[in-house]
Formats: C-alpha cells, structure tokens, sequence
C-alpha cells in the first residue's frame, strides 16, 4: 500500500517537475484574479476586509479547476491510464498518490502564497493564520473532489466547463466553510465548527475519492 502511494506520488512529481507551467499557470491565475479587487474597488480597508477571505477563496477555488482539466490528460494520450486499469497494483491509491501530487503543486502553493495578499485586503494578522489554516485543510478537498470531474471527462478534448458543472457544486460547502472562518474570526466568535467541517470533509475525501476517481476511468475510458 505504502510504496504505491509513493510511487505514484512520485512520479507526478517528477513529470511535473519537467512541465513547470502547470504549476505555475495556477499560481499566476490565482494571484491576478485576487488581485482584481482591490485594484477595482474604492481603496476602504473596511471593505477590502470584509471581501478579503471569500475574494482569496474563490480565486483558490477557480485556480485549482484551472489546473483540473490537464490532471488525466497527457496520461491518456500516452496510454498510461491504461495501464494504469490493468496494473495489478491498487488503482485507487494510485489515484490517491495523484491526487495528492497535484495538491502539492497547486493548492498548497496558493496557500502559501495567501497571506502574502492578504496585506492587499488589510486583513489583521490574527485573521491570516485562520484564513491560511482553512486554505490548508480545504484545498487538498478541491484537488481530490476535482479529480473525479477530471476522470469524468478525460476522453473530451474540451472538459473544462463540464468539470465545473460537475464539481462547483460539491466545492459550494467547502468554500462556504473556509470563507465563513474569516467572517466568524473578525466577529471575534470561534472557527473551531468551520475547521472540523473543512477536516471532516477531508477525511471523507481521502477515503472516498480515490474509490470515486478509480471508477470514474474505468467507466469512461472502457
């Protein structure tokens, strides 16, 4: 179990490592998207606040579909994929490993990069460690929630819309939980409901997901 999680965690890395922009495009789009705002809107910290958290959210949300379409795409040109369906070693934590390779290279990139525009929506200290905690606990939910949309529509040559028609509805709770954390946190009321939400959707992700993308290929590519 162990060494195919990593074998395949590892593989990713390295292909990616050869294709810098997958992982960069994700970053750029998520920065210029939140950057928006601010440069749009009437310099008032007030309000640059109070739509800090949910603007950063949904940027985080719209970057990682971004990089969704491309998660199954040059393995099922090449034929991996179906080697990958009958490979004796366990698909799901294949997809599990793969999963969590693209949360590495894209949700956990923004979230580091979160606080840094944080300052551009004059967000307190204190709140941009509950915004970054959030980033950390939903993000690896997007990439494996966004997987299985990946694995719906990796035969199409355009599935970017129907991944977002399949999957912004299950993203809707997670995003209602990170951007609510910072609306509670400036309130002064406790976040601890909003983290054991988003840790629990996580926990069901990481046991469900890789079963549902699993499925998901063997439907669509068979």
């Amino acid at each position: 179990m162990k060494n195919t999680l990593a074998l395949y965690f590892q593989r990713e890395w390295q292909l990616m490592f050869r294709n810098t922009s997958s992982m960069i495009q994700p970053l750029v789009f998520f920065i210029i998207i939140a950057l928006l705002f601010p440069f749009s809107l009437p310099a008032e910290g007030a309000l640059l606040q109070k739509i800090g958290g949910g603007v950063i959210w949904v940027s985080a949300v719209l970057a990682t579909m971004l990089s969704l379409e491309s998660m199954f795409h040059s393995d099922y040109q090449d034929g991996t994929l179906e080697q990958m369906l009958i490979h004796p070693r366990s698909l799901p934590l294949a997809m599990l490993g793969k999963a969590l390779a693209h949360w590495t290279s894209t949700g956990l990139v923004l979230t580091l990069f979160s606080p840094i525009l944080c300052i551009t929506f004059n967000i307190p200290n204190e709140q941009i460690w509950v915004l970054f905690s959030g980033l950390l606990l939903g993000t690896p939910s997007l990439s494996l929630i966004g997987a299985i949309g990946a694995a719906l529509t990796v035969t199409l040559r355009r599935g970017g819309v129907l991944i977002a028609i399949v999957i912004l509805p299950l993203y809707i709770p997670i995003l209602i939980f990170g951007a609510g954390m910072l609306s509670q946190s400036s309130q002064g009321l406790e976040v601890a409901s909003q983290l054991y939400a988003l840790a629990a959707i996580l926990m069901l992700s990481l046991t469900l997901t890789p079963f549902a993308i699993a499925g998901a290929l063997r439907v669509t590519i068979n």
